[in-house]
């Protein structure tokens, strides 16, 4: 028997696939040094976890992973174990960081904050503008129109009757309120 015992011993892979304790309890004896040297070392970026407690409970949910039907009929008995084991130790330990708060990354705030400030002086260019395209608007029923149909979302159904006049000619209103506006927003650099 070699340094990988799921590999070299048929017997011990066949009984491990199968779920019987005798096989799980010498793989567990025979891996726990490579899962606690992953989880404890690191591996990448990650410099493993510093505290027992945590590192204990690394090994143990890499192990839990590991005896799962599904992981245990994944090892093919051709490959070293101990990378497929490694493999799964490493995919355990991100799963962990990523739902330990205290590894969370926090976007920073600066950034955050200049998104913030861009976004609220978009906004209030974007009303600046707004408000001097209805200064633009000669009519009454299209600064209505602006309004009541674009601002509020009025049906055409409502509208005529407020303005007195026929849907036809709300349309043409409308339209024109449209063509100015593209216009305008065009003009502006909004369109």
């Amino acid at each position: 028997m070699g340094d990988d015992l799921l590999r070299d011993d048929a017997s011990c892979r066949e009984a491990f696939r199968r779920g019987e304790r005798w096989a799980m309890e010498a793989v567990y004896r025979s891996y726990v040094p490579l899962v606690y040297t992953v989880v404890s070392q690191g591996f990448g970026g990650f410099r493993g976890f510093y505290d027992a407690t945590t590192r204990d409970d690394a090994v143990q949910n890499v192990f839990t992973a590991a005896f799962e039907e599904r992981s245990r009929l994944a090892y093919d008995g051709i490959a070293d174990y101990t990378r497929f084991l490694r493999g799964l130790a490493q995919n355990v330990c991100r799963q962990m960081l990523e739902k330990d708060r205290r590894f969370a990354r926090v976007p920073e705030v600066e950034a955050s904050e200049h998104h913030a400030l861009e976004a609220e002086l978009i906004d209030a260019e974007t009303q600046r503008i707004c408000a001097g395209f209805r200064q633009t608007l000669g009519e009454r029923h299209e600064q209505v129109v602006l309004d009541r149909y674009f601002g509020d979302g009025a049906a055409e159904e409502t509208l005529a009757p407020e303005l007195d006049v026929t849907r036809y000619r709300l349309r043409k209103i409308i339209a024109s309120v449209k063509k100015k506006m593209a216009r305008y927003l065009e003009e502006h650099g909004l369109a």
